[in-house]
């Protein structure tokens, strides 16, 4: 008998202190032209049900990104949308859901948790759901009791998200042939910074995500370790474990065991960022040749975790200390593309960054630059977190400002936020960060896979 495995998707990752979003700022992958085999949301997971012989149902799978709170509305729309689609797609032996974990609208503390309920609630108690989860997913009860199986990126920054789709959808099509497994979870009392969760070896979540690959073997299936995502503002935001097994007991002693490693490392998540004003000097420094080239990663305005991208603080600080050979971006600033793309590449012209705001995390800056390249494409990145996919910067333009020395500070600018993760962000836009002294990237953290 060919398995039908329906394969669907609510994706949002929430900045509550963000602007609000409606439902026209997300995606809905599977209306690609592809649909969801070409994409880059679901393409690995579908790969392993068509070599299983399976037959996919493929069903609306929304993407939202990193933003503000979803309208409390628009996403009942999208559930009740869903939840017909559903419908129409019975009998199905199986989903495989492509979330994220750190949702919140207007009106829902856990919008994970009602979305993955309502599924269940069509499917019924015995068909298998499993979800692919964001490292940064805040884990919350009613996700894990609606759900089977829920497999969290193991990296950050997320390299490996291909191999977690695919193990999902592995699972998924085990539980389907009647392999059922046992769920345990657990959230400590740790909110951690998002820079104090890197996996890399040598890192404390790195030294967590070791010991929980190691003891996901026999009768453990899978043990996931969640950063939370503490901008969610959620009651479910921190560090969590989930694991499953064979049996409940081999379960939740897989979880005490990568929990207590969690609590014990505790002391080692207070780690700070470099002050403003000790980043200038060490990339004056670099500028100067006094020192190698030095990327600066301004952390706190990262569109990955749902910024704005249009904070001027770093701008200004290295303009106002004359640092020079500079390649930054991207500032998001659709009035300052638009002038831009009046005034043509080559022109010199007076732009405001912000113009208007009175905002305190989007100071006006006022300069003079040169438009330096036009460009209005869609940026498929090839390398790092977002290698393959596309992503929608708008219509963009390069500018090099004229404080500093000859090369200048050379920005990129886009209409919509964008996290810059990756050098093909700034190549977009015709920098060239391989030749700068000084690198300014807006990210957090994902820029170290790109």
């Amino acid at each position: 008998m060919t398995l039908r495995i329906g394969v669907l998707g609510f994706a949002h990752e929430v900045n509550a202190f963000a602007d609000p979003v409606r439902r026209g700022h997300g995606i809905d992958a599977s209306q690609y032209p592809n649909g969801l085999r070409g994409s880059w949301e679901a393409g690995a997971a579908i790969e392993v049900l068509d070599d299983a012989g399976a037959h996919v149902v493929e069903l609306p799978t929304w993407e939202f990104g990193a933003t503000g709170p979803l309208d409390g509305a628009d996403f009942r729309t999208i559930v009740a949308e869903t939840v017909e689609a559903l419908t129409a797609g019975l009998p199905l032996d199986g989903l495989v859901v492509l979330g994220h974990g750190a949702g919140r609208t207007s009106d829902d503390l856990d919008p994970d948790g009602s979305y993955l309920e309502a599924l269940r609630a069509v499917v019924g108690p015995q068909v298998p759901i499993g979800v692919v989860l964001d490292f940064h997913a805040n884990l919350s009860d009613r996700m894990c009791a609606a759900a089977d199986v829920l497999v969290a990126y193991r990296t950050n920054p997320h390299v490996d998200i291909p191999e977690r789709l695919a193990e999902t959808a592995s699972t998924v099509l085990c539980m389907a042939k009647g392999e059922r497994g046992v769920a345990a979870w657990c959230r400590l009392p740790m909110v951690l910074p998002q820079i104090a969760q890197l996996t890399t070896p040598g890192e404390p979540m790195g030294d967590l995500r070791e010991r929980a690959e190691q003891i996901a073997c026999g009768a453990v299936w899978t043990v996931s370790v969640l950063g939370g995502f503490s901008l969610g503002d959620s009651p479910d935001a921190g560090t969590a474990v989930y694991a499953v097994a064979d049996t409940v007991q081999a379960a939740s002693a897989a979880v005490a065991d990568v929990a207590s490693m969690a609590w014990e490392l505790r002391d080692r998540y207070r780690i700070h960022a470099t002050s403003l004003a000790d980043s200038v000097a060490i990339a004056a420094d670099a500028a100067a040749g006094r020192r190698s080239p030095v990327i600066l990663a301004d952390l706190a305005d990262n569109p990955g975790g749902g910024a704005p991208g249009n904070t001027t603080f770093v701008m200004a600080a290295l303009a106002a200390a004359g640092v020079d050979d500079v390649v930054m971006g991207l500032q998001c600033d659709p009035q300052v593309v638009d002038r831009a793309w009046a005034a043509g590449v080559g022109a010199d012209l007076e732009v405001e960054f912000n113009e208007g705001s009175d905002r305190p995390m989007a100071v006006p800056f006022r300069t003079r630059a040169t438009v330096l390249e036009l460009v209005d494409d869609v940026l498929v990145p090839t390398r790092g977190v977002y290698a393959g996919s596309r992503r929608h910067p708008g219509r963009s333009c390069a500018l090099r400002l004229h404080e500093g020395g000859p090369r200048g500070i050379r920005v990129g600018v886009s209409s919509h936020a964008v996290q810059c993760a990756d050098d093909d962000t700034l190549r977009h836009v015709g920098l060239d960060p391989a030749r700068a002294s000084v690198v300014v990237v807006k990210s957090r953290g994902h820029f170290r896979a790109g």
